[in-house]
Parts: C-alpha cells; sequence; structure tokens
C-alpha cells in the first residue's frame, strides 16, 4: 500500500507527522532527543528528515493505525535494537 508522510517542525527536536496510508490518516509526534541524535552520530542531518524516515522506519513493520500518537525516538531504540542503525542507513543513501 503507498503512503504518504509529511512533518512538520512544531518545537525544538519535536515533529507533527501526518501519515496518510490508502483511506487512513493518522496524526503523531515525534520527539527526537539530543542522546538519539548523538547514537546516530550523523551532526549534520536535518531533524526534520530523522523525524520522517522513523515515521517511514515504523511504517515498513506496521500499519499507520498502529503507530503510537507520541513516538519518542529515546525510547523506542531502547524497545528496537534496529532503529538507529536502519536510520543511518536510511540518512547516508
Amino acid at each position: 500500500m503507498s503512503e504518504s508522510v509529511r512533518v512538520l517542525r512544531i518545537g525544538t527536536n519535536e515533529y507533527a507527522a501526518t501519515v496518510h496510508e490508502g483511506q487512513d490518516t493518522t496524526h503523531h509526534t515525534v520527539t527526537i532527543s539530543p542522546a538519539f541524535l548523538e547514537d546516530l552520530m550523523l551532526p549534520d542531518t536535518d531533524t526534520a528528515l530523522v523525524a520522517e524516515e522513523s515515521i517511514r522506519y515504523l511504517l515498513d513493520r506496521q500499519p499507520g493505525v498502529a503507530i503510537p500518537a507520541e513516538v519518542d525516538l529515546d525510547r523506542l531504540s531502547h524497545e528496537d535494537d534496529n532503529i538507529v542503525a536502519e536510520l543511518r542507513e536510511r540518512l547516508t543513501t
């Protein structure tokens, strides 16, 4: 299924993400901690791209309706050992 992801900065390292997936539209807030950015080891990466690729990473594993409204990437990285490496790869290719 085709989806579109749009992110909008709403604060320092905080983004509102809207996902359109088929008939469904979901809304999420993505929070990116300084520690998470440090773990990525990509100092010049646009945080909006980090937020967008994080949502796309989650969409590869579950439908948008299953993604929590609040996505804290620091907490997610403690629950999912693959996210940091996967995002690093996505953001450098």
